[in-house]
């Protein structure tokens, strides 16, 4: 009987060292998971960050090429003003508009 109480008393002391390791492992990887969740959600917030400055990028970047296409549209009616002038008037008795003259004092 006494060997079978040290045998008894062995598996006991090996699943409670066993059950020990287990819950030890289980809140190590409860902790991992957690810093996991926090890191995902710092790249999540910094994405979302990301994400509202390439839109506001891409709205300047459409607003930049609306200001060109306008400055481009304005100068290409100067060019035209100029040539109009310049093929059907006396040039010099004809003064130019000043929005021709502006544009090409610029």
């Amino acid at each position: 009987m006494n060997i079978l109480n040290q045998l008894f008393l062995a598996v006991i002391l090996g699943l409670g060292g066993w059950i020990w390791y287990q819950g030890s492992t289980i809140d190590e990887m409860t902790a991992e998971n957690q810093a996991q969740a926090q890191t995902i959600k710092q790249q999540e917030e910094a994405n979302q960050a990301l994400n509202v400055a390439l839109q506001q990028e891409r709205e300047a970047v459409i607003e930049q090429q609306q200001r060109n296409e306008e400055i481009e549209r304005v100068a290409l009616e100067n060019v035209e003003s100029v040539k109009t002038i310049i093929k059907t008037q006396p040039c010099y008795r004809t003064k130019l508009p000043q929005s021709a003259l502006e544009r090409l004092y610029k």
